[in-house]
């Protein structure tokens, strides 16, 4: 759980999140269980292995996801060039 206060100081403040999965626990449906929020969909499309850069399998993402998808939506996040 993560929140951010007022930022009075003055000065730029800047954020860096790094965040990791274990393979298997995808697999196995085993992960932390989400309880506190109301988000839907998944980021799992996002995450890329460091040594290829390959993604996640759709196969091993799509029974995390809603399966709603609405105009606008972006599954995969591509930042702006």
């Amino acid at each position: 759980m993560h929140s951010t206060v007022p930022n009075t100081s003055g000065r730029t403040r800047f954020s860096i999140d790094f965040r990791t999965l274990h393979y298997d626990d995808v697999d196995n449906r085993t992960g932390a269980p989400n309880i506190d929020s109301r988000c839907t969909g998944t980021s799992l499309r996002d995450f890329m292995r460091g040594t290829d850069l390959s993604r996640l399998p759709e196969e091993l993402v799509a029974p995390y996801d809603s399966g709603v998808v609405t105009t606008g939506d972006v599954l995969v996040y591509q930042p702006i060039q």
